[in-house]
């Protein structure tokens, strides 16, 4: 594992806490794990450009954040393992600038810049390789170039500036390739991002003005089941997903403000591609890619909504690509979801109406680049199989619901 520039800071004073982070060398981790017969075998390799880490309890914060990474990151986790008789796992995360502040029980004001050069990349790569058997088995690979994440809880109010800009090309890859039999459950999950944060508290009023720039050449995750071998499967779980900009705002029992303005020119590629013999139990394969997504919510108060997106460039595209064997179960439940769904532009706002408060504000949604959704199934006899594939250049959802 390799950390670049970590900044911890702990306090119970108020204060004002400055973090300047740059980086301009490339942070590299790798690992290689082969074994034979094993009980459980495990790999875990993350590298971060920039990394910064605020906890402040019972006391007042203002945080003032700038980090900027001129160089390409790379994390590969490869686990080569006979039989596992109970759980073999691999995992491999990379990201730029990372930021993660939170506070209790006080306000917080946040004043984020977050940049990733031109020219540089993002990469993950997390390989599982089971000849055998295995019982439990997970492979996941995230790779983004900015993430943020501030909140507090019980605090008075919650203020933040964010500033996200990424340049890197960013790709995430995520398999298992299995000779035998999974014979418990399997999740693969692959992860690409641009830009994403996360802001809220509990109780707490929160402002937001968050600029998201997406402006890499492609934001690519891939994923799924197969390669020199079809393994049966049970229980299996497989989830690609490819964003340019992400935000979610999660709140209760204070007003919330939320001005969001995201942009995204990158290429946005999402694809699975499962190739199975006999399955069994409940099994589901997704691809997801959006150029823009936004999701708030507030229980017990108001939301001021203010959105703007654009999507643009060489498009959003989603694939999905499932080729089985017959279903393998007697009597029993054996059934395959296979979708895929892309999005330009993805904006949704919900309030707890039965808990107080409302929802109201202007949503403005531009998408310019194809929209591409494609599903493609391949399978033998018995279970059930259900396929769906969704493209949409822009949605928008406002629901003031009960308190369920």
């Amino acid at each position: 594992m390799i950390l670049s520039a970590p900044a911890f800071a702990d306090g119970t004073n108020d204060g004002v806490i400055e973090n300047v982070q740059l980086n301009t060398n490339p942070f590299l981790a790798s690992l290689n794990v082969t074994v034979g017969d094993v009980v459980d075998a495990a790999g875990q390799v993350t590298a971060l450009g920039n990394t910064l880490n605020v906890e402040i309890d019972t006391s007042s914060a203002t945080v003032i954040n700038n980090q900027t990474v001129n160089a390409s990151g790379f994390a590969e986790s490869v686990v080569n393992v006979g039989l596992v008789s109970w759980q073999a796992t691999s995992s491999a995360t990379t990201i730029g600038n990372s930021a993660t502040i939170t506070t209790c029980c006080d306000a917080l004001d946040v004043n984020s810049v977050q940049y990733t050069e031109v020219g540089t990349s993002m990469g993950a790569v997390s390989n599982l390789n089971v000849s055998d058997w295995a019982a439990t088995v997970s492979t996941s690979a995230l790779a983004t170039g900015n993430a943020i994440e501030a909140t507090t809880w019980t605090g008075a109010s919650l203020n933040t500036f964010i500033d996200q800009t990424n340049n890197s090309q960013v790709t995430s890859e995520a398999f298992l390739d299995g000779g035998g039999q999974i014979g418990v459950n399997a999740v693969i999950a692959s992860t690409a991002i641009a830009n994403t944060g996360l802001v809220g508290g509990e109780q707490t009023t929160t402002l937001t003005k968050i600029d998201q720039l997406s402006y890499g050449p492609e934001v690519t995750a891939t994923g799924g089941i197969g390669g020199a071998f079809t393994p049966d499967v049970e229980d299996t779980v497989v989830a690609v997903t490819a964003t340019g900009n992400n935000l979610v705002i999660e709140n209760s029992y204070g007003f919330v403000s939320s001005d969001v303005f995201q942009d995204n020119t990158a290429t946005i590629t999402a694809q699975t591609d499962i190739n199975v013999n006999t399955w069994f139990g409940s099994n589901s394969a997704t691809s997801y890619a959006v150029g823009n997504s936004n999701f708030n919510s507030n229980v017990g108060s108001d939301i001021l909504i203010d959105n703007v997106q654009f999507n643009a460039g060489g498009g959003v595209t989603a694939i999905t690509n499932f080729n089985g064997g017959n279903a393998g179960g007697v009597g029993d439940y054996d059934g395959q979801v296979i979708s895929s769904a892309a999005f330009g532009n993805a904006f949704s706002a919900y309030n707890c109406g039965a808990c107080g408060g409302g929802i109201s504000g202007t949503n403005f949604q531009n998408n310019s680049a194809s929209i591409t959704s494609t599903t493609s199934i391949n399978s033998g006899s018995g279970g059930s199989v259900i396929g769906t594939a969704t493209a949409i250049g822009n949605t928008a959802t406002f629901r003031s619901g009960g308190g369920g």
